[in-house]
């Protein structure tokens, strides 16, 4: 390399790349291994190495004053010798020298300009050899100096392009033209142009007093860079400047070294410089520097004497560890926040940056520092550098940025708003709960605990704003003692909210303005009754919320309470006794007879309205007996029918005519109140004797009392005597006398029908029976032997009687009878059990022996069983209330052929019941039954009188 002049340089996929004036094309791997192959007879003009791809395009000469020639290389591919294939080789269409070459990674795209300021532009795949034409664009008049390739979208490319007075930019995705924009009227030399790479990439051109930057439609950025620039390159985030400079130069300051030149001789020095942060990372001088090439994360210098230098970047730690040495804090942070820094390290710069500010006694530039660490450092690291009164300022500049940023506690706010206070900043203060700031975050409560003590203007106004109502109230009540305004404001809230808080102040409000308070809780409460909502009803209030505030005031609570009586069905027991009670009092102590009488129907009206049901009786009757409230007494005891209570009151209060009426009333429905009023009468000596004849008729109707107990105790009386007892003993003795002439009566009778059963009885026991039926009663034909015949003169034929008899003793005719009356005795037996039924009939019996005597004549007090047994044995059938006789087989004239003796043989039962058939068809003549008379019910002793 060194007997051969270096014309052209590249870099990408894994190599540098140097050619030469010899033709010949030199390959650098990363071990520094260099392959050489000839790719041209002559020399090697320019070269450009694709970034992604083995392609390698170069353009040279094979023979001097002739055409160049464009050859592409695919440096993976190689012949035996070892040598890069040229996949493809063309002839440009001109013999001007070109300049600049650039192509694009996706192999669709390149360019080539010529020193006479024309531009070929090929299309299509690179690695192909198509022989096509490239198309020719317009020419500038002046030697390209750099072009590069721009993607802004995927099927759109732009080519811009540099010369010496200019900057253009070609519309390249076009396929008829290729339209130009002139971008500005400032050029660059060779060398000294580069595309930026990233989606807000720029193409930049190098002039002596800057660095210019150019969009796709417009001019950009200018950074101010001096010197004379010879090549400009990026790498990474850095723009590499490469300038002249004469003299002597200055100490050059970088990052990672310190460089002095002392020769007064041309030098060229490398400047690497930040674009996104806007500074200069490293310089240095060197001499006759040839090319700058970026690759394997470094970048190459190559000198025109063959010599290749690296820099290799140090790590961002090492940087930082540098620029912390040089108090650079604020190069460190935009360094790493533009490497992408670990938050909690860049915390960390931020508090050391500030420790250096507060050192140097930069507080408000320190306290700038410690906001950014707000989340991450604790605040108690900075507040403490701070709580000298001479930082005041910063302290609260602090504070607020940590309330802002939502990281402050009860305690941060309370230094905060004392901050304020030492200041006297009330404005301040003011503008910061109030006016601005309305995302800042802080303990409401603690702020307006200390605006209290300074300014409760503003306390109030911070309440108001952060709607706690409750703190707004306390301030107006105890700091200003405007009860009226604070009503009025409690009256504008959401009525959950204004329960909560009516129910916290009430007996403030109640002792300072007790008449607006009470129209307010009216209006409060009504809304409870009004709301259809079950859901809300919970959070809303009710007068027993209140009731004990007017305890004091019954014509307050009265009256509080009477603005619901339009709801009175959904008042609850408590409230509604409570409401009597009041009244009662009201009524108590009142003197106008017409007011009395108001609130006396007042009360009844409630007592009986229908739609009350909650209403405790009986906690209204012991405040009715507490006050001597008799309507409400009278109404109780009537409603839950407790007469003889109602008529024990009337004559506690010796109100005998009420007690007599209350007999009358409800003596049908209870009678022994009569009773009661008998027994108070022999006794009282007060009791007008003019009523005593109407309770002796009660009693004597009703059979409350026996004769003989009347009289005695009315012998035992000193009240009354014989003239006030006259006419109910004449009546009584009249009716004793009826009484036992019906009786000897109902005895003779019951005598003569005793001795005619009797007379049966023995007649059936001991004399014949003849049976004079003709007709069989099953099937009212004419009787043939053999037949059967009952002791009831029923007969039958024999085979009639083994066709529908049931049993072989029972007569078919008697025996639904017969089951019905036993039917009725099992009845009985089962009543019998029902021992409270029994007791219940015999209170209310009038002749409780008669009852008793009943129950013996139906057996109810006997064995069902001997019962049972006594009906089968017994052999009397016509009667209805005996058992259904044993057949018996009677002598019958048997014809010859028969056997003397016939027997009744058992016979199945059939479907088929002669005694379905209609009575109209039966031709029985019931004269011959001795038993078709019937029985005189009248003639029982033991039936029932009902």
């Amino acid at each position: 390399m060194l007997s051969s002049k270096i014309t052209s340089t590249s870099s990408g996929h894994g190599h540098l790349v140097t050619c030469d004036d010899d033709g010949l094309v030199h390959l650098i791997t990363r071990t520094f291994q260099v392959t050489t192959f000839r790719a041209y007879q002559s020399t090697v003009l320019l070269s450009t190495q694709l970034q992604y791809s083995s392609i390698l395009v170069t353009i040279g000469e094979d023979e001097p004053n002739t055409n160049t020639i464009l050859k592409v290389w695919d440096l993976e591919r190689r012949d035996r010798q070892s040598t890069p294939i040229c996949i493809r080789s063309t002839k440009l269409p001109k013999s001007e020298k070109p300049t600049t070459l650039c192509a694009t990674d996706n192999r669709l795209l390149m360019a080539i300009g010529f020193i006479d300021g024309c531009i070929a532009l090929f299309k299509g795949d690179l690695s192909r050899d198509r022989n096509s034409k490239p198309k020719m664009l317009k020419e500038l008049g002046q030697g390209i100096t750099g072009m590069a390739f721009k993607c802004i979208s995927k099927d759109q490319w732009y080519l811009f392009v540099s010369t010496v007075s200019s900057v253009q930019q070609f519309n390249v995705t076009s396929k008829d033209s290729c339209p130009m924009t002139v971008l500005d009227a400032v050029g660059c030399d060779f060398k000294c142009s580069v595309l930026v790479n990233g989606p807000d990439s720029h193409f930049m051109i190098a002039k002596e007093d800057a660095i210019y930057c150019y969009t796709v439609d417009s001019r950009g950025p200018c950074y101010v860079v001096g010197g004379q620039k010879i090549i400009l390159q990026w790498f990474r985030n850095y723009l590499i400047i490469v300038s002249k400079e004469r003299g002597k130069p200055l100490s050059a300051i970088t990052v990672s070294t310190t460089t002095k030149h002392s020769d007064e001789i041309e030098s060229i020095s490398i400047t690497v410089l930040d674009i996104q942060n806007k500074f200069i990372i490293y310089t240095t001088t060197m001499q006759d520097i040839l090319s700058v090439l970026p690759e394997w994360g470094s970048l190459y210098i190559l000198t025109t004497k063959g010599s290749l230098s690296q820099l290799i970047e140090k790590d961002l730690q090492s940087k930082l560890t540098v620029l912390f040495k040089k108090n650079l804090y604020d190069v460190a942070v935009r360094m790493a926040k533009c490497q992408q820094y670990d938050s909690q390290a860049l915390i960390d710069i931020f508090r050391q940056y500030g420790d250096h500010l507060y050192t140097k006694g930069d507080h408000s530039g320190a306290v700038e520092q410690y906001i950014k660490t707000i989340g991450k450092l604790e605040p108690s690291y900075v507040i403490k550098k701070f709580l000298d009164s001479q930082y005041i300022d910063s302290l609260t500049t602090y504070l607020h940025a940590l309330h802002k940023l939502g990281n402050a506690n009860k305690d941060h706010t309370t230094l905060l708003f004392n901050c304020y206070s030492k200041l006297n900043s009330l404005d301040k203060l003011q503008e910061f709960i109030v006016i601005k700031d309305e995302n800042i975050d802080f303990d409401v409560d603690v702020a307006i605990k200390v605006c209290r003590q300074s300014s409760p203007e503003n306390a109030l106004a911070l309440a108001e704003k952060h709607n706690r109502h409750s703190l707004y109230i306390k301030i107006l009540l105890e700091d200003r003692h405007e009860y009226t305004s604070a009503l009025e404001y409690i009256e504008k809230l959401p009525v959950d909210q204004s329960v909560q808080i009516i129910k916290q102040y009430s007996n403030v409000f109640i002792e300072n303005v007790p008449k607006e308070t009470v129209s307010f809780l009216k209006k409060l409460c009504s809304t409870w009754y009004t709301t259809a909502n079950v859901d809300l009803s919970g959070n809303l209030a009710q007068p027993e919320d209140f009731i004990y505030l007017l305890l004091d005031d019954s014509e307050c609570l009265v009256d509080f309470l009477e603005h619901f009586d339009n709801f009175l069905d959904k008042w609850s027991t408590s409230l509604l006794n409570t409401y009597i009670e009041h009244c009662l009092i009201v009524w108590k102590n009142e003197n106008n007879q017409e007011n009395r009488n108001k609130i006396e129907n007042k009360i009844i009206n409630i007592l009986q309205s229908t739609d009350i049901k909650m209403c405790d009786h009986y906690q209204v009757l012991i405040l009715a007996m507490s006050f001597e409230f008799k309507p409400a007494i009278v109404y109780i005891f009537e409603h839950n029918k407790q007469y003889s209570k109602l008529i024990r009151y009337y004559l506690s209060l010796n109100d005998y005519i009420g007690a007599i009426e209350c007999c009358r009333r409800y003596g049908h429905v209870e009678p022994k109140l009569w009773v009661l009023v008998f027994n108070t009468a022999i006794v009282d000596d007060m009791f007008p004797p003019f009523m005593l004849e109407e309770i002796l008729n009660e009693i004597e109707k009703k059979s409350l009392l026996s004769a003989h107990f009347t009289i005695t105790s009315l012998a035992k009386s000193k009240t009354f005597n014989i003239g006030h007892v006259r006419a109910y003993l004449t009546s009584l003795f009249s009716a004793e006398k009826k009484i036992l002439e019906k009786d000897k009566e109902m005895v003779d009778k019951y005598q003569n029908d005793t001795e005619n059963l009797k007379h049966t009885i023995e007649k059936l026991k001991n004399c014949a029976v003849v049976f004079q039926g003709l007709r069989c009663s099953a099937c009212n034909n004419q009787l043939e032997l053999p037949s059967v015949h009952f002791m009831c003169q029923h007969s039958y034929h024999q085979h009639c009687f083994q066709a529908f008899s049931e049993s072989d003793d029972d007569c078919p005719a008697c025996t639904p009878n017969n089951k019905q009356i036993m039917d009725i005795i099992r009845t009985q037996g089962q009543i019998k059990d029902y021992n409270s039924e029994f007791h219940n009939q015999l209170e209310r019996a009038t002749d409780c022996f008669s009852l008793i005597s009943e129950y013996f004549g139906r057996c109810l007090f006997d064995d069902l069983s001997t019962v049972e047994n006594q009906l089968s044995k017994s052999k009397l059938v016509s009667s209805p209330i005996v058992l259904t006789p044993k057949p018996v087989i009677p002598v019958v004239q048997t014809p010859p052929r028969l056997s003397p003796i016939l027997s009744v043989h058992a016979i199945q039962q059939q479907n088929t019941n002669p005694f379905d058939e209609d009575e109209d068809n039966m031709e029985y003549d019931d004269n011959k039954n001795p038993f078709k008379d019937e029985y005189d019910e009248s003639k029982n002793p033991f039936a029932d009188d009902t």
